[in-house]
């Protein structure tokens, strides 16, 4: 089976000359296998199409893709998004009483088949019929409609959409922009649901300092918990989750995670994550999706989560007898020991004092080829400390003096936690930086190079700040929160180019991230910080991996040890042998 994607924002035929079509061989010979009218998008004939690849390679922006796909039947295609648009194959089916994860790359169909099973979109196998009354349009829908019941007459996945007349349906998407508004917290609450159950919600999520607040004015954590209790105030028998936990940092993903577990007893949950820790912490089983980004997605049967995630790593699904990669991911880096790079800077003791926030910094040192994980809850002063080392918040270095800026007599590169939208293309960027082919290549830019900046999704922005950060001549590496919007693959990438462009310049790292696989990745030393979130903070001394993550875990009460099989770092379950064991030993993480 062969098909052929066409990407719309990408096919220019302006500004190309309508090149594929003069190329193609089925073309020329006066057949129309590419056709492209006035006005619109370059069209291939999937049937016509003999998968020469000409087409491809010609195009100049990389808006065509001939993919041939010897193991999947076209009678598998479920949902098509239009013309040479991206395909899904197989459906996952929901799982009664338990928490379903979805584990894959972005861009593969975890969203798409979610917005299927809530009855958002509809099954078509492929089949794109106009939404209008002409005779042949409705024609063409009874028969698409008696053979998606043929095909599913049977099987459970008929029993589900047959169910889901009769079910209640709750979804909490992944894009959260809808909600920002100038109403209040409160007030968009109460049209969801009862005060009684809005106060008991409001408790367990940990939002009741922010309910006056409007919500253009909160942070993108509180967002996130907002729209989480949204959906959850529904009275529903099927709950669909789209990536809950970003923004949120560790002791909030543990709570949420609990507060959904607690709440899928009796219930059907469904959730995609890409943090996998979390993943393995919060579901019972998972369904793999695999294929290329943006083209197709496959989706395995269903697994336990620990099977399911090692075999998501090893790249190979047994039952399904598929190789997904080339390569196992695994998490057995090189770590430099704790402190013994040549000493290139230090930072004095330092405070910070806003109106109802304040800040201190514990002083240390900043050594050659070392990577340095920032742990701690969200509004304990992280952001402010990178701030501070990158020279662009000034700070009260000695009592009862102005502030000013740190003087590190080092160059520093610096990667914001927000990152704003220019108006520039990537490729005008990518040559006035003089990003280099090995770095673009890291971080997959080169599929997106005659994008406007301001055009790029959440993923792709941060892959491009990230790769700009790194590409830059500098002594300190400053990162706030590089795994937001990335998969896991893209986040094991994105450890492996830190650790080799650090061991490669013998330069140094600063990383602030919430995903404790990421850091227990990258990190050599961990600084935590600690405090009330809001309203104080302090940072740690500079401690070695097990210690710093302990020292977190200990104030989260949950245990961390590394899995025999795949080597990744996994929580302990709540009052397990082991995690009684490592709590006793006072040994939280264990590596």
């Amino acid at each position: 089976m062969r098909i052929a994607i066409v990407h719309k924002e990408k096919c220019k035929p302006n500004a190309c000359g309508k090149v594929c079509a003069k190329v193609c061989p089925i073309n020329k010979k006066g057949e129309k296998c590419i056709e492209i009218l006035d006005g619109e998008k370059a069209k291939i004939d999937e049937k016509l199409c003999v998968g020469c690849g000409i087409c491809p390679n010609r195009c100049p922006f990389g808006a065509i893709d001939i993919i041939n796909l010897p193991s999947v039947k076209e009678s598998d295609l479920i949902f098509r998004y239009g013309t040479n648009g991206f395909s899904l194959y197989g459906l996952p089916i929901p799982k009664e009483k338990a928490v379903l994860g979805f584990l894959g790359r972005n861009g593969i169909g975890k969203t798409t088949a979610i917005e299927i099973l809530t009855g958002k979109l509809k099954v078509n196998l492929g089949k794109n019929i106009p939404d209008n009354d002409k005779k042949e349009n409705q024609e063409a829908r009874e028969k698409l409609e008696k053979k998606i019941k043929e095909k599913f007459q049977g099987t459970e996945l008929m029993h589900y959409f047959n169910e889901l007349k009769n079910k209640k349906i709750s979804y909490k998407p992944q894009n959260l922009f809808s909600l920002v508004s100038d109403v209040k917290v409160i007030d968009l609450l109460e049209k969801l649901g009862k005060k009684e159950k809005i106060k008991e919600l409001v408790e367990k999520i940990g939002i009741k300092n922010i309910l006056e607040n409007k919500l253009n004015k909160i942070s993108g954590g509180e967002l996130q918990k907002v729209a989480i209790l949204a959906c959850c105030l529904k009275e529903a028998d099927i709950y669909f989750f789209d990536e809950p936990l970003a923004f949120l940092d560790i002791g909030e993903r543990i709570r949420i995670s609990d507060f959904i577990k607690e709440l899928a007893r009796g219930k059907t949950v469904i959730v995609i994550e890409h943090d996998l820790l979390i993943l393995d912490y919060l579901t019972e089983y998972i369904n793999i999706f695999f294929g290329q980004q943006a083209c197709y997605g496959l989706v395995s049967g269903i697994k336990s989560t620990k099977y399911g995630i090692n075999s998501y790593l090893e790249g190979f699904l047994k039952e399904e007898n598929v190789r997904m990669r080339d390569k196992a991911l695994n998490f057995n880096l090189i770590k430099a020991a704790s402190l013994t790079g040549s000493l290139v800077g230090e930072w004095e003791e330092f405070e910070k004092k806003y109106t109802n926030f304040s800040f201190k910094a514990n002083k240390g040192e900043i050594r050659e080829n070392c990577v340095i994980g920032i742990l701690g809850k969200n509004g304990t002063g992280k952001t402010t400390f990178m701030k501070a080392l990158a020279g662009i918040e000034p700070v009260h270095i000695e009592k009862n003096k102005k502030e000013k800026i740190l003087d590190l007599k080092l160059k520093v590169s610096y990667k914001p936690q927000y990152i704003e939208k220019e108006d520039k293309l990537v490729s005008q960027i990518i040559k006035e930086e003089k990003i280099n082919k090995k770095i673009c290549s890291t971080f997959n830019i080169e599929n997106i190079i005659m994008k406007k900046i301001s055009e790029l999704s959440g993923g792709e922005l941060q892959r491009f700040s990230i790769a700009r950060c790194l590409s830059k001549e500098a002594d300190l590496y400053l990162l706030d929160e590089p795994s937001a919007y990335l998969d896991v693959e893209e986040r094991i990438n994105l450890a492996k180019a830190i650790k080799e462009i650090m061991n490669e310049k013998q330069k140094t790292a600063f990383v602030i991230d919430h995903d404790l696989l990421l850091i227990s990745y990258v990190a050599d030393n961990i600084l935590v910080f600690q405090g009330e979130s809001g309203k104080h903070g302090i940072s740690s001394e500079l401690l070695n991996l097990e210690k710093g993550i302990s020292l977190l875990l200990k104030e989260l009460n949950i245990t961390l040890i590394k899995d025999k099989e795949s080597g990744r770092p996994k929580i302990n379950d709540k009052d397990s042998v082991l995690d009684r064991e490592q709590k006793a030993k006072g040994e939280y993480a264990v590596f």
